[in-house]
Order: structure tokens, then sequence, then C-alpha cells
């Protein structure tokens, strides 16, 4: 794309996601980064469950090379959207990523 003299070019920025557990999770969040471990996968939705120790969730995987890295009993994070209302939450996935190797207990000290 060419810009014409004088134009601006338009940055188009992204709101954060906020790390939160799975339990605290409302409709009105935009996009979240929970940590969790894969509990269980369904290859026709392409999704998985995570669970953080407290609640889980569905993730809905956009990227099926993606869904097809993703191991059960596998700790990831998953950065995404929160779709839904109620008790009818699901996370649809932009980035997930692999955590195995992550101290757990000094992440959660960390990110509470």
């Amino acid at each position: 794309m060419v810009e014409a003299p004088g134009e601006e070019k338009k940055i188009i920025r992204r709101a954060p996601a906020i790390q939160l557990p799975i339990s605290k999770l409302q409709e009105n969040i935009g996009r979240v980064a929970l940590l969790g471990t894969v509990v269980s996968k369904n290859p026709e939705l392409s999704s998985f469950a995570l669970d953080d120790g407290k609640s889980s969730i569905l993730v809905l995987a956009n990227d099926p090379q993606q869904f097809e890295l993703v191991k059960e009993g596998q700790t990831v994070r998953v950065l995404g959207k929160v779709w839904g209302s109620g008790n009818e939450l699901e996370i649809q996935a932009e980035i997930v990523q692999d955590f195995s190797k992550i101290n757990r207990e000094l992440y959660n000290k960390v990110f509470g």
C-alpha cells in the first residue's frame, strides 16, 4: 500500500490479554490469558478442555495446526477472546503456547 504525501498511517492496536483464573471469567471481558492443563480434546470441533486446577473451560482452536500440536496432559497458555454468556462461556483461541516447562508454583505466585 502506498501512502499519499501527508497521509498518516493508522496503527490498529489490539487490547491486551488479561491474565485471569478460569473461575473469574465473565462475558464482558475481551481478551484473556489462561494457564492450564489440557484434559481432553475434540477433533470434530477442533476444541479442548482446559483446567487450571479449580475450574475448566472449552477452548476453540481456530488453527488446525495449532490444535494438532496440543496434547492431553500438556500445560498450555491460551490467549483468546471470551465468548458466550452466564455459565456457557468458552474461549476463542488466538494463540496457544506450550508452557510444559514452566514452574507453575512460581507462575502462580507472580500472576496469582
